[in-house]
């Protein structure tokens, strides 16, 4: 996505100098004028942020396969753990209407500026929020579902009630992608259990945050959990029986389209449609 005519330079530079700027983007942006929010001199951060784009590009990709209305457009799209809003300004662009929630404040601040310079903060609704507490009450249902590289962030504990949340809050379709603890992911990772959580459901703990850390020091650290030291991976059999569990009417793994070309990748990081048809 580029940038449109709607904000100058100025206003931009002036913004975007406003964010933080020693902190890296996670998501990248073309704002016009030159202006990248991750540039390729920027090795660390350039590739993982450009990759992040394919999520987005995926999503619409199944969208014509997976849902009742077979296109974006007017469809009700919920962004959980949105970030700095690549992939709801993405759907945004194509027609949808998207509430993006976010834990962080610098994110949503981002996201919001992205959205002003790409034209389509009308059709944005960004909300700071925590995934863990998301109810029906608070956002309504929605047409489709993303939860994109959050659900490997949370602890044992939130992992069965977020994919409940998440089966509350589809009306049609959810579309997840995780990671998983298969054995590769276990040695690549350096996994530590097997742990089980309370409902009974196994996997893998990954650290997120040392031990003792301050929570200025969980704040800064961007690409990690909001506050829990480890976050809980399934197995893949324990993360399909708690998509059932959830109250999911059907549950489809998705292997092409894929993020992912290479099958080692893939194989601990799916990417999964639920469908819930009201």
């Amino acid at each position: 996505m580029s940038a449109t005519d709607t904000l100058d330079e100025a206003t931009i530079r002036e913004r975007l100098a406003a964010l933080s700027p020693e902190i890296p983007w996670a998501h990248h942006f073309d704002l016009g004028f030159g202006i990248e929010t991750v540039t390729p001199s920027d090795e660390q951060f350039y590739g993982k942020a450009t990759g992040l784009k394919k999520f987005g590009l995926l999503v619409a990709d199944l969208v014509p396969f997976h849902t009742r209305a077979a296109k974006l457009d007017g469809m009700r799209v919920l962004d959980v753990a949105c970030a700095e809003g690549e992939h709801s300004t993405r759907l945004a662009s194509m027609g949808a209407e998207v509430v993006g929630i976010e834990g962080r404040p610098l994110y949503l601040e981002r996201a919001k500026l992205a959205a002003d310079v790409l034209g389509v903060s009308d059709r944005v609704d960004f909300r700071l929020g925590d995934v863990r507490s998301m109810s029906t009450q608070d956002l309504g249902t929605f047409d489709l579902v993303m939860a994109s590289g959050i659900l490997h962030h949370l602890n044992t504990e939130a992992f069965a009630p977020f994919l409940k949340s998440l089966c509350e809050l589809t009306r049609d379709t959810c579309v997840i992608y995780t990671h998983i603890a298969t054995p590769l992911a276990v040695e690549r990772h350096r996994l530590q259990g097997p742990v089980s959580s309370a409902e009974g459901y196994e996997g893998y703990l990954f650290r997120e945050h040392k031990d003792g850390a301050s929570d200025k020091e969980k704040s800064d650290q961007v690409r990690a959990s909001l506050d829990n030291t480890h976050s809980f991976w399934a197995t893949e059999a324990s993360f399909n029986k708690a998509l059932i569990d959830s109250g999911f009417q059907s549950v489809f793994r998705s292997i092409k389209p894929h993020m992912f070309s290479n099958f080692d990748n893939a194989s601990y990081r799916p990417v999964t449609v639920c469908r819930n048809v009201r």
